[in-house]
This record gives structure tokens, sequence and C-alpha cells, in this order.
């Protein structure tokens, strides 16, 4: 006896050859399965917005870092400026110290 023979089983490899079918045409309909070109031109599309991307990546790191190197120049020259501010005050402190009270009141 064939096992092919078997009612029930003929019956299950029809069911299981509609199943297949209905469901690759229902992933055809779904968007699931593409045609070839149409999968290349998506490839191609995608590739291009990737190399894009890449690009616009490196000139927001270039524009950061120069922005990191002004904020360095920044803080140094304010650094400067706060210790002459200090030096003048200091300065001016003493000399209000030792001269007349008039001249450098406060």
């Amino acid at each position: 006896m064939d096992f092919a023979s078997i009612p029930w089983v003929q019956g299950s490899m029809v069911a299981v050859a509609l199943a297949i079918i209905l469901s690759a045409v229902g992933a055809v309909f779904k968007g699931l399965l593409i045609p070839r070109p149409n999968h290349d031109l998506i490839v191609a599309v995608m590739d291009a917005r990737l190399a894009e991307k890449a690009v616009e990546a490196e000139n927001y790191k270039a524009a950061w870092q120069a922005a990191e190197a002004a904020r360095r120049e920044q803080d140094g020259q304010l650094s400067e400026l706060l210790e002459f501010a200090r030096t003048t005050d200091q300065v001016l402190k003493a000399l209000g110290r030792r001269g007349s009270r008039d001249a450098l009141a406060p």
C-alpha cells in the first residue's frame, strides 16, 4: 500500500498545496513579495540615502568640532579677562586703602 493512496493523505496534500498557493498570492497582495527590478530600485535608493546621511553626519561632526574649538578659545579668553579684572580690582583696593578716601570711594 502506497502512502499517497490513503484518502486523508491525498486531501492533506491538496490542502497544503492550496495553502502554499494562497499564501504566495496573499504575500504578493500585501507587498511582501515584489519584482526584482522594484527591489533593485529600492536598494539603490536606500544606498543613496545612506551615503547622503553619512556625508551629513560628517558635516555635523566637523561643525561640532569647530564649535568646540571656538568654545575652548572663548573660555581661554574669558579666563584671561577675569584674571585681569581680579588684578585690577586688587590694585584699586590697595590704592584705595593707602590713598585718599575721596579719590576711590566705593
